[in-house]
């Protein structure tokens, strides 16, 4: 399958630019639209083919505070960000972070100590008066912590009725963000596909 994603949120951002140095949570709602597509088309199937759309409202919350850093490193943006639209886990949820700290070991393979945390950047966005854009340049799926995902319902075998579960789809290297922050608020648009090539996503934001 293949889903295009498109969310209109309606939220309130801080007076200082997203809230660069303090935590901040602004709640809103999301409006989707699912365009859900399968390879189950052609005569043998594996043809990629229109399968379908959906229209729905969530809750959704944004949280910007000051940007992660760890053994020495800094995320490359302006601020770190997470945004979330639904419960995350339930059928058409999804969120996207900036970066993550993780734990590995102790020591390099030379044996040397270092710091166990390890600062993982997913997107690298940059901030030009207003403008704000940037690209998704890691999903980190080698290192077992990806984070920027999508949930939907899933066939449990593609193509035969056979009943469906509810899957995780982490986000391909690539996605998008563009448009502008200022201290009034924001408006900016998210474009990608999953890694494993079922959806693609559009998000336009405006709070």
């Amino acid at each position: 399958m293949v889903t295009l994603v498109i969310a209109v949120l309606a939220l309130a951002l801080p007076t200082g630019p997203a809230g660069a140095q303090a935590a901040k949570a602004y709640r809103g709602t999301a409006s989707v639209v699912v365009d859900t597509y399968d390879y189950c088309g052609g005569k043998f199937g594996g043809d990629l083919r229109f399968a379908g759309t959906s229209r729905y409202r969530a809750a959704a919350r944004l949280i910007t505070s000051a940007r992660q850093s760890t053994g020495g490193r800094i995320e490359r943006n302006p601020f770190h960000w997470e945004f979330y639209v639904g419960k995350i886990g339930a059928v058409g949820s999804f969120q996207l972070g900036s970066s993550t700290i993780v734990t590995s070991s102790g020591r390099d393979i030379a044996g040397n100590l270092r710091d166990p945390r390890l600062l993982l950047g997913y997107w690298v966005t940059g901030r030009s008066g207003t403008s704000w854009s940037g690209k998704l340049v890691d999903d980190h799926r080698g290192e077992g912590a990806s984070f920027n995902h999508f949930w939907a319902q899933t066939p449990l075998v593609p193509c035969r009725n056979l009943g469906s579960i509810v899957n995780l789809h982490s986000f391909k290297e690539g996605a998008t963000i563009s448009g502008r922050v200022s201290s009034g608020g924001a408006a900016f648009t998210v474009r990608g596909a999953t890694y494993d090539g079922l959806y693609r996503f559009r998000i336009d934001f405006s709070g």
